[in-house]
């Protein structure tokens, strides 16, 4: 396992880090249930997977509980990277709402590290930028948490660049972390740039862009969970066919590695300049070690080049 060095920090991370949100389950995934969970996160450890993400949301607490069970033991050989800033008021989708006032972030924090089974965590995240708070307000909040040794660094997630850079005035900021992939590339307008001239780390969710890069899916599939209500990425109409056109190209570029799509999709992903760490979401085991598969080789320079080809084709 390779690991990176997260921004202006003294943390060195996984190039693969686990992603806690599939094992939360609802109201976003349904799961393999609470043994196949750990045994996952195990297995992660046993694999040189340091780096785990996770947040209240997902499952209302649930992954959290999960990691905080599973990680207990192993605590000072991990890094746990968790969020504030999306609360609910009841177990429904509909429910959440984005609040990072520093009333919510002060009692967030506090059952976090409870259900994490811990008394600091090392990168705690705003989840989603609310626009009803001044960031000031939230920054301040964050320095306070971490002024009492509750958490060691702050990272954003799925922030704007005028957004982290107002964030920096009051404080200081150690990695974004945004929607990433093949099919997924808006970061590398701005955001990208920016975070690689102010050493920002990059820690990208959603790099196979929610299951689609794993090749199991057609122009025929319509999801009847969160991925067909257009909350987050493109799952459907004349964009998403225009990505399942793109996956069975790239699916022969994989093939001639004997790799899977995904592993290739990751890999490509890992050697964008800038990035950190993938988080890779993960509901089993096998799932773990096909994962592993996506490292420790290269993509040749010219098939970067018809990759980028394909990725670079209009869809409409």
């Amino acid at each position: 396992m390779e690991y990176r060095q997260l921004g202006k920090s003294d943390l060195n991370v996984s190039t693969i880090g686990y992603g806690a949100w599939g094992i939360g389950g609802g109201p976003f995934w349904k799961t393999e249930g609470e043994e196949n969970s750990i045994r996952s996160i195990k297995k992660a450890i046993d694999l040189g997977i340091n780096f785990y993400d996770t947040a209240p949301v997902y499952g209302f607490g649930y992954s959290e509980e999960l990691l905080g069970k599973a990680l207990q033991s192993k605590r000072k050989d991990v890094i746990i990277a968790t969020k504030c800033g999306m609360v609910w008021q009841e177990e429904k989708l509909k429910s959440i709402e984005k609040r990072a006032t520093r009333g919510s972030i002060i009692k967030e924090i506090d059952l976090s590290l409870k259900r994490l089974r811990t008394d600091y965590i090392d990168l705690y995240q705003v989840h989603w930028p609310d626009e009803n708070t001044p960031i000031e307000e939230t920054m301040n909040a964050l320095l306070q948490v971490q002024e009492e040794g509750k958490i060691r660094y702050i990272g954003v997630s799925n922030y704007s660049v005028d957004q982290m850079k107002e964030s920096l005035k009051y404080g200081q900021i150690v990695s974004l972390q945004p929607m990433y992939s093949m099919l997924e590339r808006d970061i590398e307008q701005d955001r990208l740039p920016y975070c690689i001239d102010n050493n920002i780390g990059i820690i990208c969710y959603s790099p196979l862009a929610s299951g689609v890069l794993t090749g199991k899916y057609d122009e025929n599939t319509r999801f009847k969970d969160w991925r067909g209500q257009g909350i987050l990425g493109n799952f459907t109409g004349e964009v998403f066919v225009s990505h399942i056109k793109k996956v069975k190209q790239i699916t022969k570029i994989a093939q001639k590695y004997d790799k899977t799509l995904a592993q290739l999709a990751i890999n490509w992903l890992l050697h964008q300049q800038g990035v950190t760490t993938a988080i890779v979401g993960v509901k089993t085991p096998d799932q773990v070690e096909q994962n592993m598969g996506a490292v420790g080789w290269e993509i040749s320079n010219s098939d970067l080049e018809e990759i980028s080809d394909i990725l670079e084709e209009r869809c409409c």
